[in-house]
């Protein structure tokens, strides 16, 4: 097992140590995690996919667009500094946890990591937050989301990847509905899909605008046109009014340096289609995401 490095460098040495981490590799069962540092970013890799990226000199600095994105939306749904109580389920690097609780000092976060293996590794190679504001627990997503309390989150991220693929398990109405319970009144879901070349987000999307009232879909336009595979963003929220937080939320999205889409109401209805069928089909049951 990796050993722990301490503190995150910041003062007199800092490049040197920071060289440190750079090529760390640890077996965490059927792959293995390895990191790679460029000047101060940290990207986690599992097997031959990003998982994470952590910025050791500021870790509310997010590289990951979808995380940048995720990030405007909350802000503008829950301004800062407010303290959160938020669900990450995928957990790896915890940078996105991470990122929120440096720039809102207070909040109370649940991050949820299948592999015992990543979990230790990662608390053990980087400086993450201790309990209670920051703890991690070694759980399957779905199993976790449902043993979670009413009513008893601000916010729940579900960022869960087998690889290139969302698992069946979390992608079905019932794992939804659970997301819907867990939330507060003004509580906000936001959801990494992947999407295109093989990879079809509209299950989801069908499943999450059949339980919430508002819904957004953020990506990049070849991306959802299916010219690309990459990561988009859906929201939802039950809060009975929404208009100046998206407000909020859009100007957030404008500032960040690429540009995206928002699809919502009749729009995302028809960017979804037909796929309303499968949001009650059993997880087993679901169509595998391919890999084209």
């Amino acid at each position: 097992m990796a050993k722990r490095r301490g503190k995150h460098p910041r003062s007199k040495g800092a490049e040197d140590q920071l060289r440190l981490y750079d090529g760390v590799q640890v077996d965490v069962g059927d792959t293995t995690l390895t990191v790679r540092v460029d000047q101060q970013r940290a990207t986690i890799f599992l097997g031959d996919y990003e998982s994470s990226a952590i910025n050791l000199a500021d870790p509310g600095d997010l590289d990951f667009e979808y995380m940048q994105q995720m990030t405007a939306v909350v802000d503008g749904f829950f301004p800062r500094p407010q303290a959160l109580r938020a669900l990450h389920l995928g957990g790896c690097g915890c940078s996105l946890a991470w990122a929120w609780e440096t720039h809102r000092p207070g909040s109370n976060q649940v991050a949820v990591e299948i592999n015992p293996a990543i979990a230790d590794a990662c608390r053990q190679l980087f400086d993450l937050p201790r309990s209670p504001r920051l703890r991690i627990r070694v759980e399957d997503a779905a199993s976790a989301v449902a043993a979670i309390a009413p009513q008893s989150m601000d916010v729940v991220v579900r960022d869960v990847f087998a690889g290139a693929q969302t698992p069946r398990q979390v992608r079905t109405l019932d794992f939804f509905n659970h997301c819907r319970r867990v939330l507060r009144p003004q509580g906000v879901l936001v959801a990494n899909i992947g999407h295109g070349k093989g990879l079809d987000a509209r299950v989801d999307c069908a499943a999450v605008t059949s339980l919430f009232r508002s819904c957004w879909l953020i990506g990049e336009g070849k991306v959802l046109s299916n010219g690309r595979r990459g990561n988009l963003v859906l929201v939802a929220t039950n809060r009975p009014e929404v208009s100046q937080a998206w407000d909020e939320a859009t100007r957030g999205l404008r500032r960040l340096p690429f540009p995206v889409r928002v699809l919502s109401g009749a729009d995302l209805k028809r960017w979804i289609g037909s796929t309303a069928a499968l949001v009650s089909t059993p997880a087993q049951d679901l169509p595998a995401d391919t890999s084209a």
